[in-house]
């Protein structure tokens, strides 16, 4: 009964994975494996040297640079900037702040003690100081609004080179979830005496549970624990086991 109880599982693994694979992408998956694609094309190189494809813990590093670029993508839209632009602009308002702040107490001066109360010279030099003012002001009001200009076009890129990056990564992950699943799903022929192939079936699963929502789970928590019966390594926890297993067998 136990092989029957697997099928049906990889069944269930198939349809829920392969129809998560398929929506949680957004593409095809045959376009993906078109020889003449550039699979790093979006793929920022310091992202791809992050993620060393092909090297231990590739897999992990490459689902967290696509929820850092998420999170990047959701910063920008709700307005975030790169700090030194950030504080370039807030100096420039700071300054422009400072500046209508001065003009104000200087026409509410002149308010209380017209020119005409003053010495020509006096009069002449408080005239001079708001003409400077008011042409700082209508200045930094000019820089400003190119400094903001500058960062909602410098921004706007930025947000597409992310979202081109995060197409790339989704679309590596949907890959490497398919390819993972089809490893586990082919015919094993496993005993229960070949503990190094229940091994690479248990380490499969280790590596493809990372890789899904956890809403998505379920079945592969199942199978793993399934397997771990049939490696019979006492009563260690699904996740220790991967740890386990990670070191001590080879794929």
């Amino acid at each position: 009964m136990n092989w029957l109880k697997r099928r049906y599982w990889n069944r269930v693994l198939a349809f829920a994975v392969g129809v998560g694979v398929l929506l949680g992408s957004g593409v095809s998956l045959g376009a993906d494996r078109d020889p003449a694609m550039d699979p790093h094309k979006g793929i920022r190189e310091d992202t791809l040297r992050l993620i060393a494809l092909g090297t231990p813990d590739d897999l992990l590093r490459l689902r967290d640079a696509f929820h850092k670029t998420e999170q990047e993508i959701a910063r920008l839209k709700l307005g975030a900037m790169q700090p030194e632009k950030q504080a370039q602009l807030n100096a420039m308002r700071d300054r422009h702040v400072e500046s209508e702040t001065l003009l104000r107490l200087l026409d509410s001066s002149a308010s209380e003690i017209p020119d005409r109360d003053l010495d020509r010279s006096s009069a002449q030099e408080r005239a001079s100081l708001r003409a400077r003012l008011v042409g700082r002001i209508e200045a930094l009001q000019e820089s400003i609004g190119v400094i903001e200009q500058a960062i909602h076009v410098e921004q706007a890129e930025y947000l597409r080179i992310l979202e081109d990056e995060r197409r790339a990564l989704g679309r590596f992950l949907a890959v490497r979830r398919e390819e993972l699943l089809q490893e586990f799903a082919r015919p094993p022929g496993c005993l229960s005496s070949e503990r190094p192939c229940l091994a690479r079936r248990f380490k499969t699963l280790c590596r493809l549970q990372p890789l899904l929502p956890v809403a998505e789970r379920a079945p592969i928590l199942i199978l793993q624990q399934e397997v771990a019966n049939q490696l019979d390594l006492g009563h260690r926890s699904v996740s220790s086991l991967c740890e386990y297993l990670r070191f001590d067998f080879a794929l």
